[in-house]
């Protein structure tokens, strides 16, 4: 919770971050109930799961779909308990070595693209120096995360031989995602 920030847009349960820090008695509560829907995913209520779209302007016809991007936030808690999980799945690949070095987007605390960029200019440099040919390709796939289907995550789960209760939340939870337009 300490990295969250403090007044990003919540979901339908309406809870602002700094609220979740700012009264660390509850803390207990939400691991216990954390614990509780990782144990039975399926008794998860219905609104950790629902998300709100908003459709904003990019810029055009108003009157235009097209010319709307749409936003969905998902509830706070979901982005807790979320994040809790992704750290778990994070320290999980690291202690195995299962997450190449080269995945720098990957890995937390990484400047991903701007890591990349950085070393990139450090070698052209180098090479500009000495005189020296230098070819990089860079492969961007675009929308990644929106093209990669859910049951090919299911799958990625298993194979890193996570923990089967975190395996059946992510599966379960990612069933029951969906979202109210407005």
């Amino acid at each position: 919770m300490s990295k969250t920030h403090n007044w990003k847009s919540p979901g339908n349960d309406q809870i602002q971050n700094y609220w979740l820090k700012a009264f660390p008695a509850t803390h207990r509560y939400i691991k216990k109930n954390f614990n509780a829907i990782i144990e039975e995913p399926e008794k998860a209520p219905d609104w950790l799961t629902t998300g709100i779209t908003y459709l904003t302007p990019k810029s055009g016809d108003s009157k235009e779909v097209r010319n709307y991007r749409p936003i969905t936030c998902l509830t706070t808690m979901y982005k807790t308990l979320t994040g809790t999980i992704a750290k778990r799945i994070s320290t999980h690949l690291k202690e195995k070595s299962l997450l190449p070095a080269e995945q720098k987007g990957c890995h937390p605390g990484s400047k991903s693209c701007k890591d990349k960029l950085m070393i990139s200019e450090v070698i052209y440099e180098d090479c500009t120096k000495r005189n020296k040919n230098l070819s990089i390709a860079w492969i961007d796939y675009q929308k990644a995360f929106d093209s990669v289907p859910h049951n090919w995550v299911e799958k990625s789960i298993a194979l890193v031989g996570l923990n089967s209760k975190i395996f059946r939340f992510c599966k379960l939870s990612m069933e029951k995602l969906n979202t109210r337009l407005i």
